[in-house]
């Protein structure tokens, strides 16, 4: 299906808008009922649309917020008992049309959860992949721009996770200046649809990304180089403590989701870290933006305890 024209999202949005308004306008024939009406039919739309298109998400989620912007302007309240017979009484949660699709995910994850929670090994590994594995694919262009505009923007400010180094976020940032790390390497095997995976993908300090090339992560004692707490001896790459669970749980994630191994070496070591860098707030609410574009989640972030139920990645 195509991704529906932001024009046309936004002809659609002007058209609700102006309905609601010619509504306000007409002397004596305000209601609430009426505005809660034209409302919720129009979130129902939106999420209709969003079912024949999915990859359009984001762009409805800004519809839905001008819409609630418009429903939330104050009027004056007249009330037409006649004109407002016309539309039936309704009960109508304001907030239902933007979290709607948040809660059926959850109710989703929370009932696949369920049904795994006693398996583990093999058995665990193969319906996580299952789970997982029809992500929605997008181009690297599209891909590096939602990382740090969408996803890895916080306030107005882009940080490498590696050193700490800050940029604005106002714009797209040039490579040179910060660049996208891919967790598992392209020469590693992320390649194609694994290329653009969000949940492997963190925006990086250009020079961070280029010295940790394609190593294995790993914790370094003589460090040929170092910033911002993150090291590297040219045989393994170590990542600041603010970061390693991260990596170790991005890194699993990738394994189960293509289907890649993990050395056994760099699987200790990771292991560690995810014990070492638990999972915090910020990590869980990274996870549901990567699942709100493209479509799956990283489980290990859901559940840290599946790592020490799988004993091989």
């Amino acid at each position: 299906m195509k991704r529906l024209n932001i024009k046309t999202l936004f002809v659609f949005s002007f058209l609700v808008a102006s309905t609601v308004s010619c509504l306000w306008a007409q002397e004596g024939t305000k209601s609430i009922s009426a505005r809660e009406k034209l409302l919720s039919e129009a979130t129902v739309l939106l999420d209709k649309i969003e079912q024949e298109a999915p990859r359009s998400y984001t762009d409805l989620v800004k519809v839905r917020e001008r819409l609630l912007a418009i429903y939330n302007t104050p009027v004056i309240e007249t009330v037409h008992s006649a004109q407002a017979s016309q539309f039936p009484e309704i009960t109508f949660a304001r907030q239902e049309s933007t979290t709607s699709v948040s809660r059926k995910r959850k109710a989703r994850n929370l009932a696949f959860y369920n049904s795994v929670k006693s398996l583990r090994g093999e058995d665990l590994l193969s319906r996580l992949h299952e789970q997982i594995k029809n992500n929605q694919a997008y181009s690297y262009s599209d891909a590096r721009r939602k990382v740090m505009l969408e996803i890895d923007k916080h306030g107005n400010n882009i940080e490498c996770v590696y050193t700490g180094k800050i940029i604005p976020g106002n714009e797209m940032p040039d490579s040179k200046i910060m660049n996208i790390e891919h967790t598992w390497p392209q020469s590693k095997g992320a390649t194609g649809i694994a290329k653009s995976d969000m949940h492997h993908l963190f925006p990086t300090d250009p020079v961070a990304n280029s010295r940790r090339s394609s190593l294995p992560f790993g914790d370094v004692d003589r460090p040929k180089w170092e910033e911002g707490g993150s090291a590297c001896d040219g045989v393994r790459f170590e990542v600041r403590e603010q970061h390693r669970g991260n990596t170790a749980r991005a890194i699993f994630y990738f394994s189960v989701r293509y289907g890649k191994k993990i050395s056994s070496s760099e699987e200790k070591e990771l292991r560690d870290w995810h014990k070492e860098d638990p999972v915090d707030a910020n990590e869980r609410a990274r996870n549901d933006r990567v699942e709100a574009i493209q479509g799956n989640r990283n489980p290990f972030i859901d559940h840290p305890e599946f790592v020490d139920k799988i004993t091989d990645f």
